[in-house]
């Protein structure tokens, strides 16, 4: 199946998910990620604001750490804010913050992301616009922060071909298990082996 194809197929079945259903697994995948250590020792963290049937990270917010929001950029990348409370239809109608205080990318720890479909390597489908894959290309980075994609069991395939430039999670959480990216690395070019 290609990606259109399966954004398709798995975007048409996440907003078939009742909001009671998309409330109880949201729970239990908010849950799994607690128990992660890079989630235990992260104090600043970039999350983002579920639609269509999307993980609803909300649960995982904490007082104790700095929570950001993305906000789509001309530029094809992302910039995260702290929430006023106060949002904004975005592109693609997705909320974000009206404005706020902005985190630099290198000095967040975590990112949490939503996702259409990954693969147990921590290969991930994203909506095709590229945008967290522009903005966490670790050869523009000097220190990239951890990424961990929220799905469905039912988003999770064994395989799943990357692009060149798919930037890979290090870890897909689902209301059922944890898979740890095997990929999640930097990206060193050849003549520095």
């Amino acid at each position: 199946m290609d990606r259109r194809d399966l954004r398709h197929s798995i975007n048409n079945k996440r907003k078939n998910l009742t909001p009671e259903y998309v409330e109880s697994v949201s729970v239990k995948v908010c849950e799994n990620v607690k128990e992660l250590d890079c989630f235990k020792q992260a104090r600043k963290i970039a999350s983002y604001i579920s639609v269509n049937g999307e993980i609803n990270p909300i649960t995982l917010e904490n007082p104790e750490i700095e929570f950001s929001y993305p906000v789509i950029q001309k530029s094809g990348n992302l910039k995260f804010f702290h929430s006023n409370d106060r949002l904004v239809t975005g592109k693609y109608g997705i909320p974000e913050p009206a404005d706020g205080i902005e985190e630099e990318v290198e000095k967040l720890d975590l990112v949490i992301l939503p996702l259409v479909a990954a693969d147990i390597a921590g290969n991930r489908v994203g909506h095709g616009a590229g945008y967290y894959d522009k903005t966490f290309d670790p050869e523009k980075l000097s220190k990239r922060p951890k990424l961990v994609g929220l799905g469905y069991e039912f988003q999770v395939f064994q395989s799943i071909q990357p692009e060149v430039w798919d930037v890979p999670l290090d870890a897909v959480v689902t209301e059922n298990e944890v898979f740890f990216g095997e990929i999640a690395h930097q990206r060193v070019s050849m003549g520095e082996y």
